[in-house]
């Protein structure tokens, strides 16, 4: 991996998007949900740090922003990313 920063992010997207025009859709059980999204950088942007749930630094095998309400180790979220995303984080 060449870049320095992994950068995390959460959106919710509608289930169906049918449903959109509805008054009060995301209030309707089951009518969201969300989309992952990991991202690579070598430095991070006032941007990136207000729209992640959470930034990790490579180089320092740090935390820089956990947003999760569970306390999370750089060990534990790396081993997620590998596990999830083996494409980026090849088993070393």
């Amino acid at each position: 991996m060449n870049s320095r920063y992994v950068i995390i992010t959460y959106s919710i997207i509608p289930r169906d998007t049918k449903i959109t025009g509805i008054k009060g859709w995301r209030d309707i059980p089951n009518a969201t949900q969300y989309n992952e999204s990991i991202g690579f950088k070598n430095n991070i942007k006032p941007n990136d740090l207000q729209t992640a749930k959470m930034i990790l630094d490579t180089r320092n095998k740090t935390l820089e922003k956990n947003s999760f309400d569970k306390i999370v180790t750089y060990d534990q979220a790396m081993e997620y990313l590998t596990k999830h995303y083996p494409k980026y984080f090849p088993a070393a």
